[in-house]
């Protein structure tokens, strides 16, 4: 008995100690690769991919640790570089963190020859699935990408080769900040992020409030004040950061899901189904107004960065 115990341990530590085949740098084909995409959206001139794997501790209280990877994509087309950052524990176990801003729980880990890591958004009907399969030598690595989101499903696959580690250095680069890359950003809380945590923390007020970009911006015209809802948002960014580090030394304990819990405003008590209903149908006016601005405006005006 006292053998087996012993072996598995050791089995254990090997498993833990084999090299994970996705960590190293990896560049798409563009041409064998297919990106899914809004219609006449400008394609990319270069895709990226860093991966990388460390221990780490994934419960404060119990210090149970488990490999902890890191993917690092940074995409460059016709408005410079998009970079963004995903993290999973590859242990097969749910945990929630943010994914581009969004509470997201995260389930990673290997399925015979691929890893497979599937999201699911908090509280809203978004989901995906992503699948890395090494080829058998090591050096390509295809990833299908399958998201849903209100019913609609789009599914990408990247083809990509592996790269030495310098190729990877635009990627570590420092970030533009928010008030350098942005037209028009005026909130100090939001001033001095890099590009990517910006555009993720506009990913988390409209999750927040359970509303589209057009909810506090013109579209096409993301740095114009002409909203009122802009304008207080602005407000509220501030709010939040004062309460945090006043109360908090800084912690992120309050934010805006804390009053709004996906309401436009806080609401004073749980809805009436009839306040929900009117809720729901107002929220769909607004998106489908939102899509036909959209589709009016997109070949009459040239693009413009993204959210300011």
């Amino acid at each position: 008995m006292r053998k087996l115990v012993v072996f598995a341990a050791f089995a254990a530590v090997c498993l833990s100690a084999a090299p994970n085949a996705l960590v190293g740098v990896w560049k798409a084909d563009l041409e064998k690769s297919k990106i899914a995409s809004p219609p006449n959206a400008p394609k990319p001139t270069n895709y990226l991919i860093q991966v990388e794997e460390k221990m780490a501790i994934i419960d404060q209280r119990t210090k149970e640790q488990a490999p902890q990877v890191i993917e690092t994509t940074g995409i460059w087309g016709e408005r410079g570089q998009q970079r963004s950052v995903l993290t999973v524990f590859n242990n097969g176990k749910p945990f929630v963190r943010p994914y581009q801003g969004v509470p997201t729980r995260l389930t990673a880990g290997w399925q015979s020859d691929s890893f497979v890591v599937d999201g699911e958004v908090a509280g809203r009907p978004s989901t995906f699935r992503r699948v890395y399969k090494p080829s058998p030598d090591g050096n390509t690595l295809t990833v299908t990408i399958q998201s849903t989101t209100d019913g609609k499903t789009s599914e990408s696959t990247l083809v990509l080769t592996k790269q030495p580690d310098s190729v990877a250095e635009p990627l570590r680069k420092p970030e533009e900040i928010a008030g350098t890359r942005f037209k028009n950003v005026k909130t100090e809380a939001l001033k001095s992020l890099p590009e990517s945590e910006f555009l993720n923390r506009m990913h988390y007020f409209s999750w927040a409030v359970n509303r589209n970009c057009e909810f506090c911006h013109v579209p096409r015209k993301f740095d114009s004040d002409e909203k009122k809802e802009k304008k207080t948002a602005r407000k509220m960014a501030d709010m939040v950061a004062a309460i945090d580090g006043e109360h908090f030394e800084g912690h992120p304990a309050v934010d805006c899901f804390t009053c709004h819990e996906g309401h436009a405003h806080p609401l004073r008590h749980n809805q009436f189904p009839e306040e929900a209903a009117a809720e729901k149908e107002a929220i769909e006016k607004a998106a489908a107004k939102a899509a036909e601005e959209r589709r009016a405006l997109q070949n009459t005006q040239p693009a413009t960065p993204r959210p300011q």
